[in-house]
């Protein structure tokens, strides 16, 4: 009988394709968005696998992050930090370290640094509220541009809606921007998020930027029987005891649960210290393919309702169904994927 916890297991074949159909279906180069520990699949399992499939490119988006992928040693990879770093001098010890310049006061201290702006993404602001430049900038930031002969790394933008009509709006405003500065001046033009790559929106961009599409996850309402998803949550059950024996299953009174059509109780080792939160009570997970509720969660171990048919060491996979998942949780996928902490292990899967 195993005795291990919760893994993660990332199936590596299913990445590249899903790289490789993107790349094929887009034209472009591909920008591998792999912040949040890869949207929890590991980041350190994930770009290696990327690597091997072909990918150059990467962006995360913090210093911590970056430092982490620099750590892995990974030859001729380019890696771009979505937020601005406070240690500039970073950029020059690490010339395949690039970062976007997310404000006016920001752009003008780049200048005073002498930085190599060929290093360096100006980011725009449609409306998302996040950083970047907005239009009653551009005149002032085509000055310091020109006055000062700069060229840059890229462009970018994040669309905020998977809304065709809107998405091909903010394109069309971004590369007029673009113009306005001076396309020569930027060597990659990038926009596209999962979404809008799947969709196919993102004319005159000459790189996609996408994360979750890799990994096999798509935003709700988006469908592709080409993406094909890459991750596994799951772990044996190690201890079963019978309902007769029990006034409580963890801190919850047997009696104010509702054990009807069960008689034992499942032990699991995974908790809200691994990042599985208590908002997940009452979500179902799937054993030998038939459905059970998870009734209890403590720090380290959950309690699942079940019935004859279940022996110790049977498998328990959690959050087999994104789309039923997302319903219960009331959350996207990639944010409870990303929630599980380093102490679930992450496994690659090869076969």
């Amino acid at each position: 009988m195993s005795r291990d916890g919760f893994k993660v297991k990332i199936d590596k074949n299913n990445i590249i394709h899903n790289f490789n159909y993107i790349k094929d279906s887009t034209k472009k180069e591909i920008i591998s968005v792999v912040k949040a520990n890869a949207y929890g699949h590991g980041l350190k399992e994930v770009v290696p696998i990327l690597v091997e499939g072909g990918c150059k490119y990467f962006a995360v988006a913090r210093k911590s992050e970056a430092l982490e992928l620099l750590s892995l040693n990974l030859p001729d990879i380019k890696i771009l930090i979505f937020e601005t770093i406070e240690d500039f001098s970073l950029l020059k010890t690490h010339n395949n370290l690039e970062m976007c310049i997310n404000s006016l006061s920001e752009f003008k201290e780049l200048i005073q640094k002498d930085i190599n702006f060929s290093q360096l993404h100006l980011k725009f602001d449609f409306g998302f509220a996040r950083n970047g430049f907005t239009k009653e900038e551009l005149n002032e930031i085509k000055n310091i541009i020109v006055t000062n002969n700069i060229y840059f790394k890229g462009a970018m933008t994040h669309f905020f809606s998977s809304n065709p009509e809107e998405v091909i709006s903010i394109q069309k405003d971004f590369i007029s921007w673009i113009n306005f500065l001076g396309k020569e001046r930027f060597e990659i033009i990038h926009s596209q998020n999962s979404a809008a790559t799947i969709l196919g929106l993102g004319e005159g961009s000459t790189h996609v930027r996408c994360g979750i599409s890799l990994l096999g996850m798509l935003d709700p309402g988006i469908e592709n029987e080409n993406i094909k998803r890459s991750w596994t949550l799951s772990g044996p059950i190690y201890n079963i005891k019978d309902f007769s024996d029990l006034d409580f299953i963890g801190y919850t009174r047997k009696n104010d649960l509702d054990t009807k059509s069960y008689n034992r109780v499942g032990k699991i080792k995974i908790g809200y210290g691994d990042g599985f939160a208590k908002n997940n009570t009452n979500l179902l997970c799937h054993i030998n393919d038939k459905e059970f509720p998870i009734v209890h969660i403590s720090m380290d171990t959950s309690f699942v309702l079940i019935d004859d048919s279940i022996e110790l060491g049977d498998s328990v996979e959690i959050y087999r169904n994104f789309e039923k998942c997302n319903s219960f949780l009331n959350m996207d996928h990639y944010e409870y994927t990303t929630l599980l902490n380093s102490r679930i292990p992450r496994i690659i899967n090869e076969e």
